[in-house]
């Protein structure tokens, strides 16, 4: 059974500014969150190191346009996984939204080579992921978590996670969390 806060519609998460780790100021598209443990892919965090011509020519695919990458998290740092929106799909993409999901296979890197693949799509290295029940820990702040490692909800939108990066990102989706929570106060 999912929380009342995450759902399998999709939302974005946000790490309060508090720590100094990998999430800080952080926006965190959940892809799956279960009993068995939660898994999501940081957005708004563009990697300075690899770009996606790098990632093609792992590959094995030629690509001639350098395009930013992200850093999508500190588990599975050997993959890659694009979030997109749902104009194009594979067999192993997962829904997130009903327009976003996610593709963690070459296909989508073929398809994005050739011009054939998702009309807005973000390339991220890696992956955040909970143990069963550490989310809902983090979120409410309970033991052991405390409420520096708390996190924030907001939906998940193409524009939300399409169209800004870096604390620009963060920040829009404070202020959709700040109105949420205003309106829901009126």
């Amino acid at each position: 059974r999912h929380t009342r806060y995450i759902s399998v519609t999709g939302v974005q998460t946000c790490a309060l500014p508090i720590s100094d780790n990998i999430f800080s100021r952080s926006v965190v598209l959940v892809v799956s969150h279960k009993k068995e443990g939660s898994w999501g892919i940081i957005v708004n965090k563009q990697n300075p190191r690899v770009g996606l011509s790098l990632v093609m020519q792992s590959a094995g695919i030629d690509h001639v346009h350098d395009e930013t990458t992200f850093v999508g998290g500190p588990v599975e740092q050997q993959r890659v996984y694009v979030v997109h929106t749902l104009d194009w799909r594979s067999h192993s993409t997962v829904s997130i939204t009903p327009e976003i999901g996610v593709t963690g296979d070459i296909s989508i890197l073929a398809a994005i080579n050739q011009g054939e693949g998702p009309k807005l799509y973000r390339a991220c290295i890696g992956i955040a992921g909970w143990a069963p029940g550490q989310l809902d820990g983090e979120y409410k702040g309970l033991p052991p978590w405390d409420l520096k490692r708390s996190w924030l909800d907001a939906p998940a939108t193409v524009d939300a996670v399409f169209n800004s990066t870096g604390n620009e990102q963060w920040e829009q989706a404070i202020d959709i969390i700040a109105k949420s929570k205003v309106s829901n106060w009126l």
